[in-house]
């Protein structure tokens, strides 16, 4: 239940903060960024181990990818 509420919480104070940016894209992004990150955070809960590893593999390749442009 602690979950929960600290979810739902976390979801207004981030809704709050999407509404108070410059500009309607920049609070869009900031909520798709956010979507993001608690989709790989259920990603490396949901498949802990090897799948785990290997979806931090995948995505450090990604990251280092786009560095190297």
């Amino acid at each position: 239940m602690f979950i929960n509420i600290l979810a739902i919480s976390f979801l207004v104070c981030a809704l709050i903060a999407a509404f108070k940016m410059d500009s309607f894209l920049q609070g869009l992004l900031f909520i798709l960024v956010l979507c993001l990150v608690a989709g790989l955070f259920y990603l490396f809960i949901s498949f802990p181990g090897l799948s785990g590893l290997s979806v931090a593999i995948m995505l450090g390749a990604f990251i280092f990818r786009q560095n190297k442009k």
